[in-house]
């Protein structure tokens, strides 16, 4: 039997149900209160976010996301699918009947450009996304990519961290996450 043919008898499904401290829990908590997280600046003025999970290895990231009242985004792109729960406030796309308000959900798919526009009171939401999205300027020229690193390293300059699940293949050291 070669050796790839026994460590795949030994690493199966069955191993890894009984062997449950082989993806070790260690200071990670199972729940957090996000209001234990501060809020940090995000990408444009008046708008601000809370990184709840962030994984380095897919690109996928997770946030609380704030806008103050009538803030306009900048043109932006779905590289990947993104969605939004809307907890307070309200967001909308452009003017018409179709807009979102607490409870509602919207999936941005990928390929989506647009600028969505807060609502007079402002807006709060859970945003799963599920790859980078890249801004534009006023110029129609690439501003930027925000994916899962990017939150991560802007979360870190605040100090906000501490409750963050950060995926990594490391399991939670910070070795990958230096930057210079």
């Amino acid at each position: 039997m070669s050796n790839e043919q026994g460590l795949s008898k030994k690493y199966n499904p069955l191993y890894w149900m009984k062997n449950p401290g082989n993806t070790p829990k260690g200071k990670k908590r199972d729940f957090i209160n996000p209001d234990w997280i501060p809020w940090t600046d995000w990408l444009m003025p008046g708008t601000y976010f809370k990184l709840l999970s962030c994984d380095l290895v897919s690109g996928n990231f997770t946030i609380l996301l704030k806008i103050d009242p009538g803030i306009k985004a900048a043109t932006h792109w779905h590289l990947h699918n993104s969605e939004a729960y809307i907890i307070e406030g309200g967001f909308y796309y452009e003017d018409g009947d179709d807009k979102g308000y607490p409870g509602y959900y919207t999936c941005e798919q990928a390929g989506h450009i647009h600028e969505p526009f807060a609502a007079p009171e402002g807006c709060t939401m859970l945003a799963v996304s599920y790859g980078p999205i890249a801004g534009y300027d006023d110029d129609g020229n690439l501003a930027l990519i925000a994916d899962a690193r990017l939150h991560y390293y802007m979360a870190r300059e605040n100090n906000a961290i501490e409750y963050t699940t950060v995926i990594d293949y490391t399991d939670g050291t910070t070795e990958m996450h230096e930057y210079k």
